[in-house]
């Protein structure tokens, strides 16, 4: 007696759950529990105009692709989100969870439900994004570039002049694709040199091909990126962009495969700061070949490897984004800080499925601080075995560093809040180049009040160290700093400025690379 007591409830409990988790399967329909997670993660690309293949708009469209969807969301290849760390939330986050991945697969599994229409929630079709809507410029590719190939990723770079005669301090900027049906990504480096010239007179079509990267070191690499699910960028009262005058947008853009040619003209819109900025965004690849823990990247044949790189912060810096790039051959990132003030190292960005086509910045919902002192490691898997689908080499070939499509990149960049002039301190100091290949660049001040000033230069570990100018006298106005760098090696170093007291007033970071370091 006293066992059936117990089994009774036990029994009636079990039943109950089992008829409520049956229940639940068969009411999860398509009008209260599916449309409402394809509307937000799926539709934005999935509808006619964008960069999707098929539309996901209604019941119809959708339906007729449930055994897919299912499948995919499953193996979580789309939507396609990377990142797997959980540290960090990142803005525009559009990955699944695992309610919702079952929820999909119960609505598949059990006929396809379709539910009340007055339970489905309202579609708007227009793109959720900011936009600029009125800009104080527009900077547009001078012509349409027709995409040829159609059943392949084409990857190419186009030089818009801005023309500007001032240095500008941008506080919003917005790349708008001509086409967003074939525009996967867009990618912005800056320069204000020539070198770019001889690319683009070689491709007799508008524009020139390239694949990993612009086929230069220009000034500053990745200065604004862009992708299909990002609007207009506002940034922060007091801070924005550096766009010195006369600059070239080098725009490399990625354009996805489509059944019939094409045509793209894109633009961007751009916003000046009417006040004075204090802090400026700079995009840096901090971590890259030069510091490699075991180089040099080289890829053999039929093999798997894996490659670490690290650096030591110099000073406290604030990081905004974070953006890994390889090519074909890798499949795993990870980059983590290692703070000495903490007992366990801390995630950055975690992805175990690397993929080219869908490589992005990742902007973090709120600014990460680093402390001087911490380490920043960045671990890489390439795959150069036949078992890597993306392996452009059948049979595999050993692969170094390049940015063609037979070559391989190891590059993280940094998007970090750095301070344009510091309170009080009577000078600024002009944003200048994040890459350098030249070894004796110039850097620009300008000196509001007459003082004397020491000029140094140091690498991230503070060991290696250059005294450009000591207790040299700068009268009020604008001073051009010329530098000596042939006798460092490559790697990462920043500009610093203090005053008589040995207080710092000033720094500038840059990555010292060789001239044909990205070709």
């Amino acid at each position: 007696m006293r066992n059936d007591a117990i089994l009774k409830p036990i029994i009636r409990i079990a039943l109950f759950l089992f008829v409520g988790l049956s229940l639940s399967a068969q009411n999860i329909n398509f009008s209260e529990h599916i449309a409402p997670i394809v509307f937000e993660k799926c539709t934005p690309c999935h509808q006619n105009g964008q960069i999707a293949p098929m539309p996901f708009t209604n019941y119809e469209e959708i339906s007729a692709y449930a055994s897919m969807i299912k499948y995919v969301t499953e193996i979580k290849y789309m939507p396609p989100w990377k990142p797997v760390n959980s540290n960090h939330h990142f803005k525009g986050d559009r990955q699944l969870t695992e309610k919702e991945i079952e929820l999909i697969k119960k609505w598949v599994d059990n006929g396809l439900e379709k539910g009340a229409i007055d339970k489905l929630p309202q579609l708007d079709l227009k793109a959720k994004k900011s936009t600029i809507d009125n800009p104080d410029a527009i900077i547009s590719m001078s012509e349409s570039f027709e995409q040829y190939g159609v059943y392949y990723d084409q990857f190419r770079t186009f030089v818009l002049p801005t023309n500007f005669d001032q240095d500008k301090i941008i506080n919003a900027i917005e790349f708008v694709p001509g086409n967003a049906s074939i525009v996967r990504s867009c990618f912005i480096s800056l320069d204000n040199s020539d070198k770019v010239k001889t690319l683009d007179e070689w491709d007799p079509q508008y524009g020139y091909f390239s694949f990993g990267e612009i086929g230069i070191v220009p000034d500053q690499s990745r200065w604004y990126t862009w992708h299909p699910l990002k609007g207009a960028t506002f940034f922060p009262e007091n801070s924005g962009k550096y766009l010195p005058k006369n600059a070239k947008l080098l725009l490399h853009i990625h354009y996805g495969p489509t059944g019939t040619p094409q045509k793209d003209s894109s633009f961007i819109k751009i916003k000046f700061s009417e006040k004075p900025a204090s802090k400026i965004h700079q995009n840096i690849p901090l971590i890259h070949s030069y510091i490699l823990t075991n180089p040099p990247l080289e890829i053999p044949a039929n093999e798997k490897i894996r490659f670490h790189a690290k650096f030591e912060v110099p000073f406290d810096m604030e990081l905004s984004g974070i953006m890994p790039h390889s090519h074909l051959l890798g499949r795993k990132w990870e980059v983590f800080v290692s703070d000495p003030t903490r007992e366990h190292s801390q995630s950055l960005l975690k992805i175990t499925d690397w993929d080219l086509k869908w490589k992005q910045q990742f902007d973090f919902d709120q600014p990460i601080k680093l402390h001087a002192g911490t380490f920043v490691h960045a671990l890489t898997e390439y795959d150069n075995t036949s078992d890597n689908l993306f392996n452009p080499s059948d049979p595999p070939r050993e692969m170094k560093q390049g940015r063609r499509m037979y070559e391989e990149l190891f590059l993280v960049y940094f998007d970090l809040i750095m301070p344009l002039e510091f309170t009080d301190s009577g000078i600024k100091l002009r944003p200048s180049p994040t890459l350098i290949c030249v070894p004796k660049p110039v850097f620009k001040i300008q000196v509001n009040k007459a003082q004397s000033l020491n000029v140094l230069i140091k690498d991230f570990s503070n060991q290696t160290q250059i005294t450009a100018y000591e207790n040299k006298f700068f009268k009020k106005g604008e001073h051009a700093l010329k530098l000596d760098l042939e006798s460092l090696p490559q790697g990462n170093y920043y500009l610093e400025i203090t005053n008589q007291d040995g207080a710092v007033i000033g720094r500038s970071i840059f990555v010292f690379v060789e001239e044909d370091f990205l070709e």
